[in-house]
């Protein structure tokens, strides 16, 4: 990952955002319950389409930031290089490098922190210093911008937002579990960029999700989606809105719609009623009325447009 500028973490952080508390931007300080390695600890949550008010392409000079995805397709750029940051991923920025996140949509979810790199021999976590140097040297030797987090990040991230919420300020009981929590979260962030972590079982749900994203044009039904993950029906259908936002044909629809803007700005003298076939849609009216639902565009202005 790189070095990186080691400094004291008690010293104020410049940071190119303001912290708040809203339902669909939290962005936190735990500095000021002592945990001094996480000036900030955030979760973005979108119940509609369009961007909020997010800074554009920046660096976090002296901090690593850790994002997980929960739920939507989201994507960053870094360093001339796009990644799509989809649910069950991690995204980690190395300090010094720019980056951005760069797609927000409908019903987006994700969790993300700041951990500051400490300066040699500073207390991290109150942890003894050995321990202490093999967390700090592991989180800066992730050698992986995207890797898969699985429901171990994002249990550890759900419990570390509950002790915020619950626990008393001011008292030992809220230092203390709240430094664990951040231990228990930084250690899953490890064993997932090693590998070491082994995939949860919704991780079959994942690989349903991917087919249906590099093939939307496939038939299937909750029938099918059962026998390959493994869940009941009603499993299955939570894990697909936990992970895109969208029950399994909606999900599968919105994957060709995103396919049917490619083939319209393509060109090439098709007709709607050829792409429409060619998508799996049963008619050419049909395949308008769901691109327009979506789109709030007939495919024809689409092609027009574009």
């Amino acid at each position: 990952m790189g070095g990186g500028r080691k400094t004291d973490p008690r010293r104020p952080l410049e940071l190119p955002f303001r912290y708040c508390d809203t339902p669909e931007l939290r962005v936190l300080d735990l500095s000021r319950d002592g945990i001094w390695c996480v000036p900030v600890l955030g979760r973005t949550s979108l119940s509609k389409s369009g961007m909020m008010n997010f800074h554009g392409e920046h660096v976090h000079h002296e901090c690593i930031e850790i994002s997980y995805c929960q739920r939507g397709e989201l994507a960053f750029e870094s360093m001339g290089e796009r990644y799509p940051f989809r649910p069950g991923m991690v995204f980690v920025s190395r300090p010094d490098e720019p980056h951005v996140l760069c797609q927000f949509p409908r019903r987006m979810f994700m969790y993300w922190m700041f951990f500051r790199i400490p300066a040699k021999n500073f207390p991290l976590l109150s942890l003894p210093q050995k321990e202490a140097r093999w967390l700090a040297k592991s989180l800066l030797n992730v050698g992986k911008r995207l890797f898969h987090g699985g429901d171990r990040v994002r249990t550890a991230f759900q419990k570390l937002f509950a002790a915020y919420d619950t626990l008393p300020h001011g008292t030992p009981q809220r230092t203390m579990r709240l430094r664990l929590a951040v231990m228990e979260l930084l250690v899953a962030l490890i064993d997932a960029s090693s590998g070491s972590e082994p995939a949860p079982p919704s991780r079959r749900v994942e690989q349903v999700i991917e087919d249906i994203r590099a093939n939307p044009v496939a038939s299937f039904t909750i029938g099918d989606l059962v026998e390959k993950c493994s869940m009941s029906p009603s499993n299955v259908i939570a894990n697909f809105k936990r992970l895109t936002g969208l029950p399994p044909l909606a999900f599968r629809n919105a994957c060709r719609i995103e396919l049917a803007k490619k083939e319209l700005a393509r060109g090439g003298g098709r007709t709607i009623a050829t792409i429409a076939a060619m998508l799996g849609y049963s008619s050419a009216q049909n395949f308008a009325t769901q691109f327009r639902l979506a789109t709030k565009k007939t495919p024809r202005a689409w092609r027009d447009w574009r």
